[in-house]
C-alpha cells in the first residue's frame, strides 16, 4: 500500500485544501480531501486490466461547490431530507434552515459538506486510510448539541473502501452521516449508468411525497419497479430509499452493481437499514450530464425524527454513534 499527500487547490472558503491518494498492488486507488472529508476519485481496472476513474469529480477543491451535487462529499450533521426542517427532541421544537424547496436536505445551508476537515492519515498492516475531524457547534445549522464527529476512509490489498463514522455529542442530538460519491463502472464520462447492473437486497422501500419526504410507510417491492432482488438494468431513475434485509446495526451485504462492458463491479455492505438509491436525475447543474452516476447512500431513513415508526436517530449525551459501511471492488 501506498499513501501520498499533494496539494488540492484552494476550497471555495478560501482555505488550502489537501488530498491523499491511496493505492494498493492491484492498482486500485483511493483519492479523498479535507474539504467536505470527501471521495474525489476512485481508479479501478477493468477485466481486461484498463485503469478509469469511476467517481464523478474534479481535479481542485475550489470546483467542489456544496449547492452542486454533493459530489463525494460526507453528509451531516443529518443526511437526506427532513420535512420543512422541523423535528422536536425531549419536548422541545427545533427548526433548522431549509435549503431544498420546503425541506431541510444533508445537513442544511452550510453541511459537513462544506467544512473543511482535520486529517490524520495511517497505515495499519495492509490497510491505509485518513481520518477525518470535525466539531460541529452546538446550534450550528440550528442542531442542538456541540457534535464531535470524525470520518475514517481507508482502502486495503483486498480491494475494499472502508467508511467508519462515529460521533459523540454534550446534549441530546440527532444523527444521520453518509457518503456521497457517484459512480460510474463504465468510466466517469463515459455515458448513462442506466444500463448497469443492478441487485439491492431489499424487500422494501419508502415511498414518498412530490418532496420527496417518506409517507411514514414500508412498501413491499414485489411487483414494483423497486424490484431488483434479482440481477436486471437499472433501466429508469430513482431517488428513494430501499429498506435492506437483514439486521439493522449488523454489517451486511445491501447492494450489488456491475457494468456489463468493463466487468466492473462494486457491492456495498453496511449496517445501517437503509441505502438511497439515486441515479443522477439532477446533474444538470453540475458539469456531468443526467444519469452520468449512481449513488449509494448507506443510511438511516429520511425524516425519521419525525417518523417514531421509524429505527431511532436520537443520540444521547454518553452514547456514541458509529455506522459503518464497506464497499468491495471486483472484475471479471
Amino acid at each position: 500500500m501506498t499513501i501520498k499527500k499533494q496539494p488540492f487547490g484552494t476550497t471555495p472558503d478560501g482555505d488550502t485544501a489537501t488530498l491523499w491518494t491511496i493505492e494498493n498492488t492491484s492498482g486500485l486507488s483511493l483519492g479523498i480531501c479535507d474539504w467536505g472529508a470527501t471521495i474525489v476519485s476512485v481508479k479501478q481496472p477493468d477485466k481486461t486490466g484498463r485503469l478509469d476513474e469511476i467517481i464523478l469529480g474534479f481535479d481542485d477543491a475550489s470546483r467542489y461547490i456544496s449547492t452542486e451535487g454533493y459530489l463525494g462529499a460526507t453528509c451531516g450533521r443529518f443526511a437526506n431530507r427532513i420535512a420543512s426542517g422541523k423535528f422536536s427532541l425531549g419536548g422541545k421544537k427545533y427548526q433548522l434552515n431549509c435549503n431544498d424547496g420546503l425541506n431541510h436536505l444533508h445537513g442544511g445551508e452550510k453541511g459537513y459538506n462544506a467544512r473543511t476537515w482535520e486529517a490524520a492519515p495511517y497505515s495499519e498492516g495492509n490497510r491505509s486510510g485518513v481520518v477525518f475531524t470535525l466539531i460541529s457547534p452546538d446550534g450550528e445549522e440550528n442542531y442542538p448539541g456541540e457534535f464531535k464527529v470524525s470520518a475514517d476512509y481507508a482502502l486495503d490489498e483486498q480491494g475494499r473502501l472502508f467508511m467508519d463514522f462515529k460521533g459523540v455529542s454534550n446534549k441530546p442530538t440527532i444523527i444521520n452521516i453518509t457518503n456521497h460519491a457517484y459512480w460510474n463502472l463504465a468510466g466517469a464520462g463515459s455515458g448513462s449508468i442506466l444500463n448497469h447492473l443492478l441487485k439491492v437486497h431489499a424487500s422494501g422501500y419508502l415511498p414518498v411525497d412530490e418532496t420527496a419526504i417518506p409517507t411514514g410507510e414500508i412498501h413491499s417491492v414485489e411487483g414494483t419497479a423497486f424490484d431488483f432482488r434479482k440481477v436486471k438494468p437499472i433501466s429508469r431513475e430513482f431517488d428513494h430509499c430501499m429498506v435492506i434485509d437483514g439486521e439493522n446495526g449488523v454489517l451486511r451485504v445491501a447492494v450489488e452493481v456491475q457494468d456489463p462492458v468493463s466487468g466492473r463491479k462494486l457491492t456495498l455492505y453496511t449496517d445501517r437499514p437503509g441505502v438511497q438509491l439515486y441515479t443522477g436525475n439532477f446533474l444538470q447543474g453540475t458539469p456531468f450530464p443526467k444519469n452520468s452516476g449512481f449513488c449509494l447512500e448507506p443510511q438511516d431513513f429520511p425524516d425519521a425524527p419525525n417518523h417514531p415508526e421509524f429505527p431511532p436517530v436520537v443520540l444521547q449525551p454518553g452514547e456514541t454513534y458509529h455506522h459503518r459501511s464497506m464497499i468491495e471492488f471486483s472484475n471479471r
